[in-house]
């Protein structure tokens, strides 16, 4: 008798937890919206896809190509359902046109606990007013003139990179993992660049500042199943007060950036890095709101503010935002120029002759920026393999979505999820042809106007694209400049010759990692 009370009490849970799977899948069908049939609880995202069997971005690149004859499509992220625009025109509306209205990312994982939280002050995670306050804040301190500050502090940690290759070579190996190469190269970048602090990650490889970094971006079990509860179950997350972040790690980073202000501060050391110029902005922001007229108006809890915290925040999200996607373009970069050798000698070639025109003189910001055929591979690097591979963005009052001719293609409500696929557009026929081909000539000047508007996206669209895209290119240019001019890029048999088939789960990052044989050209 016990067992069978029991076996009804497991049918009737079992019941409950489907019922509760499948509530919002009847969302599209009654907004007249295309969409596959979804799955119970997972939504459109395939067990395989989960479980890191097959590649998300694959999957997703498909579905577009299925779905986006409709403009706009539905898609179930697990139980949440998500508007994706396939039209450039709708794109223009949503990134542009009607920002207002479309300003804000999802509520829940960027949100942190509350207002006080560090994480819920930095750039990413702030909304409406406040967001418009500190993005016009910070945007002086990404201008070129600033950006070719850094120059020098991002040239050190190039030669220290090339360094490493070198005496891998001279001790006979000549096989290295592109992956975590870049990595510490980028971490020593944050490092100096944004925190002020120097050091080699080379020479040093277990260094308090790389580990730490290793851990907030490491995709763990737990932390990917913090990210899924999050996206099932926000409310709950948010009340269990689940932290996104490890708050050691973000004490580590209040301590160092904190303790840089102050010894700045006392000694008066000025150094062209991301901790200066966010001081500098803080100062400039205090000037203003002493000096403004209109510094108490608005409603308390949207007040201006740039704080310390908020400072902190903003060297957080520089962090997080920069050590892994400069990496992943590196490396797919690189990994296109050893499985294009033509691309890579027509690059050698541009190389040599800036080296030439440079003589004795040391690269400079100017110099790089100006390297036509380099901007052209980092650009179709870009457009192959985009690091942000996903735009969201939350509706904030009922919308109507209008196609070129005026027809109203989908009626959004207040908090609807509107997704813009980057990878699917940047892989898709009409927008590219033959998109699987890794072709830079696509972005050169006899070209480039052939590209459909809000059809490339690596940076975003609109008022809330990669505000630090500038300093990105900076770190990858600068470092396939000195890679190309020194050594051969070649594969090895490890290195895979599909690579879209081989990435495994959501992350950007195959199943054999990223494998190089490095050939040194003579002296450079």
């Amino acid at each position: 008798m016990v067992f069978v009370e029991l076996l009804i009490f497991v049918a009737f849970v079992g019941l409950l937890l489907y019922k509760w799977s499948v509530y919002p899948f009847g969302y599209f069908s009654k907004r007249g919206v295309a969409h596959e049939k979804p799955i119970p609880l997972l939504g459109n995202i395939p067990w395989s896809v989960l479980m890191g069997q097959e590649s998300y971005i694959k999957h997703s690149i498909d579905l577009h190509l299925r779905l986006k004859q409709h403009k706009v499509y539905g898609v179930y992220n697990l139980r949440d359902p998500l508007y994706y625009l396939a039209d450039p025109e709708l794109i223009r509306q949503v990134g542009i046109k009607s920002f207002d209205t479309f300003a804000n990312h999802r509520k829940g994982i960027t949100d942190g606990f509350d207002d006080s939280s560090v994480i819920s002050k930095s750039l990413l995670s702030l909304r409406d007013r406040r967001w418009k306050q500190m993005r016009s804040t910070l945007t002086p301190t990404f201008t070129s003139l600033k950006i070719r500050q850094m120059f020098e502090l991002i040239h050190y940690c190039n030669v220290e990179a090339v360094d490493y290759v070198q005496r891998q070579l001279d001790a006979g190996t000549s096989e290295l993992e592109l992956k975590n190469f870049f990595t510490r190269y980028t971490n020593d970048v944050i490092a100096s660049a944004a925190f002020g602090i120097q050091v080699n990650s080379f020479k040093d490889p277990n260094n308090e500042f790389f580990s730490i970094g290793q851990r907030i971006s490491e995709f763990t079990f737990w932390g990917g199943l913090k990210v899924l509860l999050y996206i099932l179950m926000p409310r709950l997350m948010k009340a269990l007060r689940v932290p996104v972040m490890d708050m050691n790690n973000v004490d580590y980073f209040k301590k160092l950036v904190f303790g840089a202000m102050k010894y700045r501060k006392e000694q008066s050391i000025v150094r062209p890095d991301m901790i200066h110029l966010l001081m500098e902005a803080q100062r400039q922001f205090k000037a203003e709101q002493e000096g403004s007229s209109d510094s108490r108006s608005g409603a308390q809890e949207d007040r201006a503010e740039f704080n310390d915290d908020d400072l902190l925040a903003q060297c957080l999200l520089f962090f997080s935002a920069g050590f892994d996607t400069v990496a992943t373009c590196l490396s797919f970069t690189s990994y296109e120029l050893m499985m294009n050798a033509d691309v890579q000698e027509k690059l050698h070639e541009e190389i040599l002759a800036v080296k030439q025109q440079l003589g004795e003189k040391p690269l400079d910001y100017d110099t790089l920026i100006g390297m036509k055929y380099l901007d052209c591979v980092v650009s179709e690097s870009l457009r192959k393999w985009p690091p942000a591979f996903v735009l969201d963005r939350m509706c904030s009052a009922d919308f109507q979505l209008k196609d070129e001719a005026g027809e109203v293609v989908a009626n959004l409500r207040e908090d609807d999820l509107v997704h813009i696929n980057v990878a699917a557009l940047h892989h898709d026929p009409d927008n590219f042809p033959e998109p699987e081909e890794f072709r830079p000539e696509r972005f050169d000047e006899e070209h480039k106007h052939e590209i459909r508007q809000f059809t490339y996206l690596p940076f975003g669209v609109g008022q809330r694209s990669c505000i630090g895209n500038r300093l990105a290119l900076m770190e990858v240019k600068s470092l396939i400049f000195q890679l190309v001019l020194r050594y051969h890029l070649q594969p090895t048999d490890r290195t895979p010759a599909d690579m879209m088939s081989r990435l495994s789960g959501f992350q950007m990052l195959p199943r054999e990692l990223f494998w190089c044989r490095l050939e040194s050209r003579g002296a450079a």
